[in-house]
């Protein structure tokens, strides 16, 4: 199993990080909405959908991946960042509430909620000035805070983060992961340049990539509930010992539509 992670790892990273540095915006768009169309296809299987129906369902996300293309911006990363608001609550309180979601319909309308958002939200940035930079960050503080929570919950993780969600995750792993983040932040805002850490710019950048790598941990255990509530381990095989697609970006959905606004908001430049 653990060769097979790294050899799918070597494959997938630097294909991942050539889209980012090499594609233009259009060409990048393309990328995503492929990769997503596959995420809306495994998605079709966690909302109970299976044959010609789960291929129907991952061709309607494709279509609504274009549709947004020309919206605008907020319009889809508000909602998308109030979405996982409501999905930390779910989190909290599962398996209790779990009646109240997991009706197929419900589920169907899930999708898009979280797909789309992270699709607009990559996008953004990449139509920024330093977007490889800020995708780059991004990836590196999400797999940052996994190397980290995976170490220092090895090390220390007896007292469990959702242990009705996902019992192999830790508060100490957490901590863990949120420290390799706040590291992984220093250090690229020295190499940049900007923000200034030694200034209030600099002070809210920092805290604004914490809160994101937090969110990145509660799109890892949504997805998570949603497996264990079908009853599956994995989203799919497709990924040779990864799983599915979604398993590998559920984190990066979650933080990329948040990442993606503050840096927005704050007028970056």
């Amino acid at each position: 199993m653990l060769k097979q992670r790294i050899i799918t790892a070597l494959v997938l990273g630097p294909l991942v990080i050539a889209s980012v540095f090499f594609l233009p915006s259009s060409g990048f768009a393309a990328f995503l909405i492929g990769v997503l169309t596959i995420a809306g296809w495994e998605w079709a299987n966690l909302a109970g959908y299976s044959g010609l129906q789960r291929h129907l369902y991952a061709a309607g996300i494709a279509l609504l991946l274009l549709a947004v293309s020309y919206l605008p911006a907020l319009w889809v990363l508000v909602p998308g960042v109030l979405w996982w608001l409501v999905a930390f609550v779910l989190v909290l309180s599962y398996p209790a509430t779990a009646r109240y979601w997991s009706a197929r319909w419900l589920l169907s309308l899930l999708g898009p909620m979280i797909l789309l958002p992270g699709y607009v939200g990559l996008l953004q940035l990449k139509l920024l000035a330093d977007s490889n930079f800020l995708i780059t960050l991004l990836f590196f503080l999400i797999w940052g805070a996994d190397i980290g929570a995976y170490f220092a919950g090895r090390q220390w993780g007896n007292s469990k983060l959702a242990p009705a969600v996902s019992p192999g995750k830790s508060w100490a792993g957490f901590y863990g992961g949120l420290a390799t983040a706040t590291l992984i932040t220093i250090c690229a805002c020295l190499w940049l340049g900007k923000p200034q850490l030694f200034s209030l710019e600099g002070l809210w950048f920092v805290l604004g990539c914490l809160l994101v790598t937090v969110v990145s941990v509660l799109g890892d255990l949504v997805e998570s509930m949603f497996k264990r509530q079908r009853g599956i381990k994995d989203a799919s095989q497709l990924l040779p010992g990864h799983g599915g697609v979604l398993d590998r970006i559920d984190s990066l959905l979650a933080a990329g539509p948040l990442f993606a606004l503050l840096i927005l908001l704050s007028g970056w430049h």
